[in-house]
């Protein structure tokens, strides 16, 4: 397993490359500003990225991917994507996730974790296209699971299989762009037009998705926009 760690509080950050290189960059607004680069091709086959996000209490963290994902034809084997997230007493994490691509062969697992104390906030931009241009994508099993001050307020189980009937009617069809706006504390969002919201257990937060053919047509980046 390849593990990156980020671990901030106050002006004091910790910082632990693996496959993915974590690299402070200007600060802006009162926010430490940090960005994820991959250091060799991701993801292939056999690959198992781990990053942990630590976010210290009163602490503004505003963490964006560099470039997008691919994960390639893994030749039989599987790879696997993991990201853990706490975030302490009035923390707030923003995530500008690029696009994470799952290519015709390719089997993934990818899991999103966060543990939120009571008065933290986290503001996550999540965008999964199934297969390149020409492509309809491998095999992609996602979880994420989101909690607060040790409750669950969300939790998501998606496997997204191509020899499984997603293709069907009912199911994804021909849309093979997810993308999301994820919003813990503090409150949610309305979605806009061409998306639809789902509000966290409690009200505390919610989940905007645009299901779609084109990521250019996607409303979630104003939404993005809107909340960051």
């Amino acid at each position: 397993m390849s593990l990156t760690k980020i671990t901030v509080e106050g002006d004091r950050i910790g910082l632990r490359h693996g496959q993915l290189r974590a690299q402070r960059v200007g600060d802006r607004d009162g926010w430490l500003r940090i960005g994820l680069l991959a250091t060799t091709a991701l993801l292939l086959g056999g690959d198992e990225v781990e990053l942990n996000v630590e976010v210290g209490a009163g602490t503004r963290l505003d963490l964006f991917d560099i470039a997008g994902t691919v994960a390639y034809h893994g030749r039989g084997r599987a790879a696997a994507w993991h990201v853990r997230i706490e975030l302490a007493d009035r923390a707030e994490l923003r995530y500008r996730g690029e696009p994470f691509v799952v290519s015709d062969g390719a089997d993934v697992q990818r899991t999103l974790r966060a543990d939120l104390a009571e008065t933290a906030r986290l503001r996550l931009r999540e965008t999964l296209i199934l297969g390149r241009a020409g492509e309809s994508g491998g095999r992609l099993r996602s979880e994420t699971r989101l909690r607060i001050a040790g409750a669950d307020v969300w939790l998501e189980d998606q496997l997204l299989d191509p020899d499984c009937g997603r293709r069907h009617p009912g199911m994804l069809g021909d849309r093979h762009v997810l993308d999301s706006v994820i919003l813990v504390g503090g409150g949610g969002a309305a979605a806009p037009p061409g998306a639809v919201g789902y509000a966290l257990v409690g009200g505390r937060g919610s989940v905007v998705r645009h299901l779609g053919t084109d990521l250019a047509a996607s409303p979630i980046s104003p939404s993005w926009r809107a909340e960051t």
